[in-house]
């Protein structure tokens, strides 16, 4: 039987500690220089995520004693001076972070351990992943073996089915992850990446992952073929895979279920799960799998180029795979069963040729900056107008004075309402009426002064003569629940925003126009009103559109990105998902859902996957993508500020400094203010009030090869949408007069 010690004891060392019991696989010794014997009991008896340890555990003679069974503490800074031979122990799990290499790790071999297995990846060290290549070890191949992380703990089973069973061409990786020990709490120094110094509570951070190169090692044929990027978010444990395949045998997505299904009843039993259910994160904390494949999560775009979702326990789930490598480098160093030779898969080069026709946009720096100069005081948006006849574009300048601003009546003051009456005194727009039938006049007050978000609002807001002030202009406030009934002709509003989430519809919202409004703006995607967004396709707006759609916050950000690449470099395909700040629609803790299960779970405990129209929209305002482009979406608990994540293949082949040109040009030209570029350690936080469609990540960027990428574009998805509903209006009201 194999004698465990372990050599830190944080979480990881506690939680092998766990498996190992668990297992039955005994513990003799448990090193950790900066923990003594009893705070390693406290610290093990009582966990905020895994609960409280039930087994009765007591600090004896400087020893934890766990059913009579003593196991030794030490408290050495030096592997080589741990007492692992005199205490029997033969394998040690190296879980500080700290030896991390063959020539570290081996320092556990002179203190009299015969094999070492680094809870991390390693640099030199043989690498395993159990359930994937854990059969090629070998005892000849020295004493010191990685178990690789948690992340490829989890991609690597799936992976390995999708390239043996479709043939994986190439692919990307996202994990959305849990917080880790090493991150801050609040905004602090760090050592290596600034990102990584932000306030994990408070963020969305995208920081760069090893999981990649790992798989590429533990499964040689993908080489090249795989590229990843993490995003980590304030939940405290359980992650997930979110993984972009381009296959060579087309398949649908009920094989891919089955396949999976099968592995999960068979040889990968215990390795990999799989559900049906409408799980969320907090559903698979203390799972024992690598991975648990989420059927109803994932989405095909076609028969090649298919996203998949995987759940994974990054602490207790990584913890047993560690204990069962161990379990079964023993069986082999043993002599109970013989090593299997590992065999080099054989690579196969493929060569794809895609030719379509392409259009292209120039820009037209020099006419901006002429018309701007003669501008003051007023509103100029870019829009790009695609020419299909030809391989140019030219470019619109729409200028709207703030005087002549059409009046604006605002439905619905819940966020979005809110923060479109905040856009348009920022934009000098002019709201003339608000209708809530559900908030009096002095809650109105209160809700608009302070915001937990935004902060509070720094002009001058009051209750007076049943009006809203602000900045001393008056505004009707009604509270009528059908809004054929609402008098917007008697305030003088032309422009209604309809942003209750209701009347969503042409039919719905055509009730405002009985009220004399003229031209109503939906705040969100309809199903058959036109739907524009700014800086994409306004050009198609006519002023016989009564009843228009803003589309959503996550097509606002998405659009404009995928234009740019689309016009410059060609979109095959593309997969996009959105890493989604919390809505006020969603529940403080788990409640009844009136339509997807999963959207009754508690927001601020949960990763929590969504379905989302956003790709699909972009199809309306860019028709050439039709069928190019799908998505979805995971809330996490981060309270404004999304983050879209768009794997593209592409047409025409680019480098990403080729790719970031073209987005800065972008930004800096014809769709200035509407897309943003920064090169900076960016976080979440940092776009909170960004008045941007949709911000370019430089950084966040991955590149796997030169037409398939992974492209990282950041929104305030209450400001920054707001910004563009006012910027709507304005456009319409161009055409509209």
């Amino acid at each position: 039987m194999a004698v465990v010690g372990i050599n830190g004891f944080g979480r990881i060392g506690r939680m092998c500690f766990r498996a190992c019991l668990e297992k039955n696989v005994e513990v003799n010794l448990i090193n950790d220089p900066y923990i003594t014997t009893d705070y390693m009991i406290y610290l093990f008896k009582y966990d905020s995520t895994h609960g409280f340890f039930p087994k009765p555990i007591i600090c004896e003679n400087g020893c934890i004693v766990i059913n009579d069974k003593k196991i030794v503490t030490s408290q050495e800074k030096n592997p080589s001076k741990i007492r692992w031979k005199e205490n029997n122990v033969t394998y040690v799990i190296e879980a500080t972070g700290v030896f991390t290499t063959l020539e570290k790790a081996s320092l556990h071999n002179d203190g009299g351990a015969k094999k070492v297995i680094i809870t991390a990846p390693s640099i030199d060290a043989p690498m395993y992943v159990y359930g994937v290549n854990h059969k090629c070890y070998d005892p000849k191949k020295g004493n010191v073996v990685s178990a690789a992380s948690c992340t490829t703990n989890c991609a690597a089973p799936i992976v390995k089915i999708m390239n043996d069973n479709f043939e994986v061409i190439e692919a990307m990786i996202s994990s959305v992850h849990a917080v880790t020990a090493t991150q801050k709490t609040v905004d602090g120094p760090i050592n290596k990446l600034w990102r990584d110094g932000r306030g994990a509570l408070q963020n969305i951070i995208p920081t760069s992952t090893g999981a990649a190169k790992s798989l590429a090692k533990i499964i040689p044929s993908l080489k090249d073929k795989i590229s990843a990027i993490a995003f980590r978010v304030p939940i405290f444990n359980v992650s997930l895979c979110d993984m972009t395949f381009r296959i060579n045998k087309p398949t649908t997505y009920d094989e891919i279920k089955a396949v999976m299904k099968n592995e999960s009843e068979g040889e990968l039993k215990d390795v990999l799960g799989y559900t049906e259910e409408d799980c969320v994160s907090s559903d698979f904390n203390h799972t024992i799998y690598s991975c648990v494949f989420d059927a109803k999560a994932g989405i095909p775009q076609t028969s090649t180029f298919i996203k998949i979702i995987a759940w994974y326990d990054n602490e207790y789930g990584y913890a047993h795979r560690i204990v069962d490598l161990i379990v079964y480098m023993y069986d082999v160093d043993s002599g109970k069963i013989s090593p299997v030779e590992s065999v080099t898969e054989e690579e196969i080069l493929r060569h794809h040729v895609i030719i379509e026709d392409a259009r292209k946009w120039t820009e037209s720096d020099e006419l901006v900056q002429e018309l701007t100069a003669h501008t003051p005081r007023a509103y100029v948006g870019y829009i790009t107008v695609f020419c299909p006849s030809n391989d140019t574009a030219s470019v619109v300048i729409v200028v709207t004075c703030g005087d002549d601003m059409s009046k604006i009546g605002i439905n619905g003051f819940g966020r979005i309402g809110r923060l479109v009456l905040r856009a348009s005194i920022d934009r000098e727009g002019q709201v003339v009426a608000i209708n809530d039938p559900f908030i009096g006049l002095d809650y109105m007050v209160y809700m608009f002064k302070y915001d937990s978000t935004h902060g509070k609002f720094k002009g001058e807001v009051k209750a007076e003569n049943g009006c809203l002030v602000v900045n001393g202009n008056k505004i009707a406030v009604y509270n009528e629940r059908d809004p054929k009934n609402i008098p917007w002709a008697k305030s003088g509003t032309e422009y209604v925003v309809e942003s209750t989430g209701v009347f969503t519809t042409i039919e719905k919202a055509n009730a405002h126009l009985e009220g004399g409004a003229k031209r109503v703006v939906i705040t969100a995607p309809s199903a058959d009103a036109p739907m524009f967004v700014v800086g994409v396709n306004l050009d198609a707006y006519e002023s016989s559109n009564k009843i228009v759609s803003n589309a959503s916050c996550t097509t606002n950000c998405l659009a404009p990105l995928a234009k740019v690449i689309h016009d410059n470099f060609e979109i095959v395909e593309g997969l996009m998902t959105t890493v989604h700040a919390i809505t006020a629609t969603q529940k403080t803790v788990d409640a009844p859902s009136a339509k997807l299960w999963r959207d009754g779970r508690g927001a601020a405990q949960n990763i929590i996957p969504a379905s989302t129209g956003a790709a699909k929209a972009v199809t309306k305002v860019i028709p050439a993508l039709t069928g190019k482009l799908t998505g979805m979406a995971f809330r996490v608990p981060v309270h404004n500020v999304s983050v879209v994540d768009l794997t593209v293949r592409l047409g025409k082949s680019a480098s990403y400094d080729e790719i970031k040109a073209k987005v800065k040009a972008a930004a800096e030209g014809p769709l200035k203010g509407i897309i943003g570029y920064t090169e900076d350690e960016v976080v979440s936080s940092d776009f909170i009030g960004d008045s941007h469609s949709s911000i370019f990540d430089a950084k966040a960027g991955i590149q796997l090869n030169n037409n398939f990428v992974k492209l990282i574009a950041w929104y305030d998805n209450e400001y920054g949408y707001s910004c563009r509903v006012i910027d709507l209006i304005k456009f319409m009201q161009t055409k509209d007069n």
